[in-house]
């Protein structure tokens, strides 16, 4: 009887040591999956924030800030702003310096009195 007591006695102790060394490891690993978690937080904190340092240099660059100030109108006096009305009729598609005719194989092909003849006789 005794022993049987003796042993009951160390099985509880053995319990409550795999219960709270159980508990232990939980805790831990909720700690280090929260560790992750913050890790990536911060990589991503420390991204932005070297984008937004990247952006007041670029603010803070005297070129840069002319090319906005001409977009309002506020370069230089000798300059002249260049701004298409609002209600501007829009470029045809073989308009001089378009895509159309700079990347056409027919523009490469046509001599200039081709062009004449087409436009004075037809096609």
């Amino acid at each position: 009887m005794r022993g049987a007591m003796i042993f009951l006695g160390q099985a509880l102790i053995v319990a409550l040591f795999v219960v709270e060394f159980g508990r232990n490891l939980i805790g831990v690993i909720q700690v280090n999956t929260r560790l992750a978690q913050l890790r990536d937080e911060t990589a991503a904190l420390q991204a932005r924030a070297d984008a937004l340092t990247a952006e007041r240099v670029l603010l803070d660059d005297a070129a840069f800030l002319e090319l906005v100030a001409r977009g309002y109108s506020l370069g230089s006096t000798v300059e002249r702003p260049f701004v298409l009305a609002a209600d501007a009729a829009p470029l045809p598609e073989d308009a001089p310096g378009s895509g159309a005719r700079r990347f056409s194989p027919d523009a490469l092909t046509r001599s200039p009195l081709d062009a004449w003849l087409d436009l004075l006789l037809g096609s």
